[in-house]
């Protein structure tokens, strides 16, 4: 037996084959390959973050590895026109920030490591009065992630920005100030700023019991209807919380309950990745709640000015 033969049916073999059959083969694989090759970059460009996920979502000096793959993508975002959705705290309001095409040569430092800034300006004001965002950004090729990871090249970390997440997030936090305490909209504020910075535990701790304290005031409003058992609402997780106190929720939080399966584990079982994960997700809620009660108060004040404006149309009496 001929221990040479190849038993791969994709690959040609010694004998049997024709000059015809091998170039046949030759023309497949080669298609085989570029499809491959296309899938693969489908996969790393959908791997790599968008400008909106690096410059608004990614907390400072948290790295994220890039691939010697990204590494055109990496440049792109460097040096490409961007968009981005932020609140201007200037307009008090979320706008669109754009930022044009600049020279990579006014870009890169080193060979080993590369700093650029990405200015951004809101384009619902004047050229004179330019509302702009500034990020500021280290890429750093890294021996040990490179060691570590094969497919790593270096790291891209944002290291600074004007205005910083804690005075975007304070100017966005502002109108829930109707609907909450003075000490909830400070822990609030104090939650997300220490989320901005990358503090997952603290600033899960924060978060974590405006939560619990919104859900508490929806039980309290549940406990009014006669049929309430509190024994079975302290004993539940929170996600069945959630369904106990459902007619007082906004229904994306019921139908998403699942997400919150987080908030039943001790913050001491919990990792700083972990709280960061789930700290979007919590907040949503939060705002989801905050956001009804603004509707209702909205609602109340309309109704009242309409009272007011019904009692002055009638006629007085002599």
């Amino acid at each position: 037996m001929n221990e040479n033969v190849n038993n791969d049916k994709s690959s040609p073999k010694p004998g049997g084959w024709t000059e015809k059959d091998y170039k046949s083969w030759e023309r497949r694989r080669r298609k085989e390959m570029k499809m491959e090759r296309a899938w693969l970059e489908a996969e790393i460009a959908r791997e790599f973050p968008t400008a909106q996920d690096i410059c608004v979502s990614m907390p400072l000096y948290v790295e994220y590895g890039v691939k010697d793959a990204q590494q055109s993508l990496l440049n792109q975002f460097a040096s490409g026109e961007q968009k981005i959705e932020l609140f201007c705290i200037e307009c008090q309001r979320l706008r669109v920030f754009v930022s044009p095409q600049q020279e990579v040569a006014e870009l890169w430092g080193s060979r080993d490591e590369r700093l650029f800034t990405r200015t951004f300006h809101c384009i619902s004001t004047s050229r004179k009065a330019k509302h702009a965002a500034h990020f500021h950004f280290r890429y750093k090729q890294d021996c040990f992630y490179a060691f570590s990871n094969h497919d790593v090249l270096g790291v891209l970390v944002k290291v600074g920005q004007f205005p910083s997440m804690r005075e975007i997030s304070e100017a966005q936090l502002h109108s829930y100030r109707k609907v909450l305490t003075k000490e909830e909209y400070l822990e609030y504020a104090r939650a997300v700023g220490l989320a901005s910075q990358g503090v997952g535990i603290g600033s899960f701790v924060y978060l974590r019991r405006l939560f619990e304290r919104l859900i508490d005031e929806a039980k309290l409003q549940a406990t009014k209807s006669g049929n309430w058992d509190d024994r079975a609402f302290q004993q539940a997780r929170m996600q069945d919380k959630l369904v106990l106190v459902r007619d007082y929720l906004p229904p994306f939080m019921v139908e998403q309950r699942k997400l919150y399966a987080i908030l039943s584990k001790g913050v001491h079982a919990l990792t700083e990745k972990e709280c960061l994960e789930a700290f979007p997700v919590v907040r949503a809620g939060i705002e989801l709640i905050l956001d009804q009660r603004l509707a209702a108060r909205a609602q109340q004040e309309k109704m009242e000015e309409a009272r007011k404006r019904l009692n002055q149309l009638q006629p007085k009496r002599g």
